[in-house]
């Protein structure tokens, strides 16, 4: 369970370190919905799914998969 605590905390933490203004390019690029992700950065919830944290984890890893971004990028 300690695991589990010390996983959400570092998720937590690189979220909390990010602006205001970017919480929604976060939502959309890890797939977790920006009211989650706005209620995660001001504390209102205590206890996330796994897979919420998970995609956090794997967007600030730098390692997300299948996210559709707003407008099309030419690579």
């Amino acid at each position: 369970m300690t695991h589990d605590l010390d996983f959400l905390d570092s998720v937590l933490v690189a979220l909390r370190t990010r602006k205001h203004s970017e919480l929604r390019d976060i939502g959309d690029a890890s797939g977790v919905p920006e009211s989650t992700v706005h209620k995660l950065f001001y504390g209102e919830v205590r206890n996330p799914r796994m897979r919420t944290v998970q995609a956090l984890h794997n967007y600030f890893a730098g390692a997300v998969v299948n996210r559709t971004p707003r407008e099309p990028t030419n690579v």
